[in-house]
């Protein structure tokens, strides 16, 4: 009787220790099959650095010339930080087409039915789009230095560009959340350009603040692309501000406390 009773013994629930290697090896593998599709894909990478060389191109020598003297600021010194966080946005948008495609063609619902930690999925993904959009960043930094921008010291070029990495993971995860909810890839990027538009221009990444009508000055000041840009500015000339670094970690901080549990619960809510 007794050994019938051991054997009936229902198994102890996992540890939160458990449940957190398993999360992690999860992750790691969805990264991995993220990184090889990149691989197989190389337009995706070739399209952040693109956004990111026009943008570069475009507004250095068609605004530049106008934007600096109005400013009084050596442009191309001032467009180069900007233009980073830009091109990792993009990356970002890549994150919410990507998976709403993912979503439409059914990929997903085989992971759901896996016994695999769900919130594996989405951040497998990002991690990968984090990634891809370093070696982006890196090769439009290469680009910037050939048209003749300067970062202040080795270090600050390296700080600069994680800064810009982290800040578009964090929006990597507002793209997932809008992929979550929407599900049509064709609507999820014209909500990611409804966004991401207004915030990339009405911000100091391209022009500076004072330069803007002063109704539009606290906003352009304070909203997460200008605060970015700021930080990613001063790292780069080797001038931190302490305001802009603790703002752009409270934006990045402040999005990923929002959206990544917001996006998981979006995704597992999925019909």
């Amino acid at each position: 009787m007794t050994n019938a009773a051991q054997q009936h013994v229902p198994p102890a629930a996992p540890s939160f220790g458990d449940r957190s290697r398993w999360a992690f090896q999860d992750t790691a593998t969805m990264l991995w099959r993220d990184m090889i599709r990149t691989a197989r894909q190389p337009e995706m990478l070739v399209f952040a650095v693109v956004m990111g060389v026009f943008f570069l191109v475009l507004f250095n020598y068609v605004f530049g010339g106008a934007i600096g003297a109005g400013a009084g600021v050596d442009y191309l010194q001032f467009l180069v930080p900007g233009v980073f966080v830009i091109t990792a946005l993009q990356g970002a948008q890549q994150t919410s087409m990507g998976f709403a495609a993912d979503l439409a063609e059914g990929v997903t619902d085989r992971f759901r039915s896996l016994p695999m930690s769900q919130v594996a999925v989405i951040a497998g993904r990002t991690i990968a789009d984090a990634a891809r959009n370093l070696i982006g960043l890196i090769l439009v930094a290469l680009l910037a230095l050939v048209m003749g921008y300067r970062f202040d010291s080795a270090f600050g070029a390296v700080a600069a560009i994680v800064l810009t990495t982290v800040i578009g993971f964090s929006f990597s995860w507002l793209g997932a959340a809008i992929a979550a909810k929407v599900r049509q890839p064709d609507m999820v990027g014209m909500l990611s350009m409804f966004w991401l538009f207004p915030l990339m221009l009405a911000s100091t990444a391209f022009t500076p603040a004072e330069s803007m009508p002063g109704w539009l000055q606290p906003f352009a000041t304070y909203q997460p692309i200008s605060v970015a840009a700021d930080a990613v500015r001063g790292l780069s000339e080797g001038s931190p501000d302490r305001t802009d670094l603790t703002l752009a970690l409270f934006w990045t901080i402040g999005l990923l406390a929002v959206f990544v549990p917001l996006s998981v619960r979006l995704y597992r809510n999925v019909d």
